[in-house]
């Protein structure tokens, strides 16, 4: 019960007007003398209890409602008897007066109320109580309808994580497989092997590498959006991971002929963070500039203050529209789906990388301009260990 310590005066004259006005908004109105004998019971609670005005007027209310008695309506009662305002609600106690639930809605034992319960003052003395009741069994009923959708949508989101988890496992166990055969074949650990087989092998694997990649991505975000990801803080050399980042890479900018530049601080920079997590968000925001950067540059560089380390990396590639950014980091979302098309991808690289970015205690932002490319800055605590 929240309680409001203050006087209320309602002068004895204003009570047919505030039963008047109860009708017309559909509200319960009844007084209570100091005895808590009912002196006053307005047309709405007649109709809702089944119990006029003459039958109840001059009788105890708990007589009428024993159930009331001893328990916290007859102390929201008896406060109002000392001058103490109570705001009673459904939240906290479904319902004030036990009665009837509305046609509609027997799911319901007792009709859902909130109500306020003031003291009925007479030239500043305290002659009574009065209460004025509200019906919330529709908006109460509503509510339990949203929650029990979003309970619903909440087991289906998760069978679908669970799904995606276990198909991608299912899927990576004999490409795995496929890539070390593969491996054999390569090194003619089973006989020579021709230069154009040679050269289909390397397609084959090259393409089973990228299904890896996809998989890895799915079970990624399912691990993320499951929470079942966890971070296991360790040392890591900054420069050192964004070097190895960068040798990663190299091939594909030489193939692409694009420039990749990684401009890192002169001195060391250690921290404490999940170096996986880390060395995943790097990875991703680099192909991904990679992937549709076809002239220009790709660029990294990183820059470190008191408590973080930030990482910018920077594409010249089509950028993004200004009315797409808030879009850019939901799940399997690309942008222009014609480059989706031709770039490929599932579209999780980016809500991952986010996500990650979050559990290590830092954020992903961006900022792009339409056809003169994109920024992703990460940034990162520099001590990302538990307190």
């Amino acid at each position: 019960m929240a309680i409001e310590e203050r006087l209320v005066s309602l002068d004895a004259a204003a009570l047919p007007l505030l039963s008047d006005l109860g009708e017309l908004l559909e509200l319960g109105v009844f007084t209570l003398d100091t005895d808590l004998v009912v002196r006053g019971w307005n047309g709405w609670l007649a109709s809702a209890s089944g119990i006029d005005a003459a039958t109840i007027v001059g009788t105890s209310l708990f007589d009428q409602y024993p159930e009331m008695r001893d328990g916290r309506a007859e102390e929201a009662l008896q406060r109002a008897l000392t001058g103490a305002t109570t705001v009673w609600a459904h939240r906290f106690h479904r319902y004030l007066l036990p009665l009837s639930a509305p046609q509609g809605y027997e799911a319901f034992d007792r009709m859902q109320q909130s109500a306020r319960i003031l003291p009925l003052m007479h030239d500043d003395v305290v002659g009574g109580v009065i209460v004025i009741l509200q019906d919330v069994t529709e908006r109460v009923a509503r509510e339990e309808e949203l929650n029990a959708a979003l309970r619903r949508a909440e087991v289906g989101s998760q069978a679908k994580s669970d799904f995606l988890a276990s198909m991608s496992h299912e899927l990576r166990t004999p490409l795995s497989a496929i890539v070390g055969y593969m491996d054999l074949l390569e090194g003619e650990m089973v006989g020579a092997i021709a230069p154009l087989q040679r050269t289909y092998l390397g397609r084959v694997k090259s393409a089973a590498h990228h299904l890896i990649s996809v998989i890895e991505e799915i079970l990624s975000f399912s691990r993320v959006e499951a929470g079942k990801e966890h971070v296991y803080t360790e040392v890591v050399e900054a420069s050192v991971l964004a070097r190895e980042v960068e040798e990663l890479f190299e091939p594909q900018a030489l193939r692409k002929n694009i420039a990749l530049h990684v401009v890192l601080p002169p001195a060391p920079v250690t921290m404490y963070t999940d170096a996986t997590k880390l060395r995943q968000i790097l990875i991703n925001l680099v192909g991904n500039a990679m992937k549709f950067t076809d002239v220009g540059e790709v660029a990294m560089d990183m820059v470190v203050t008191d408590d973080r380390v930030y990482f910018r990396i920077r594409d010249t590639g089509p950028g993004i529209n200004e009315s797409d950014l808030a879009r850019i980091f939901d799940p399997f979302t690309q942008i222009d789906q014609s480059l989706k098309r031709t770039k490929g991808g599932t579209g999780l690289g980016l809500p991952v990388s986010r996500r990650l970015a979050h559990l290590l205690g830092g954020d992903l932002l961006v900022e792009s301009v339409a056809a003169q490319g994109t920024t992703f800055t990460l940034w990162i605590p520099l001590d990302a260990r538990p307190a």
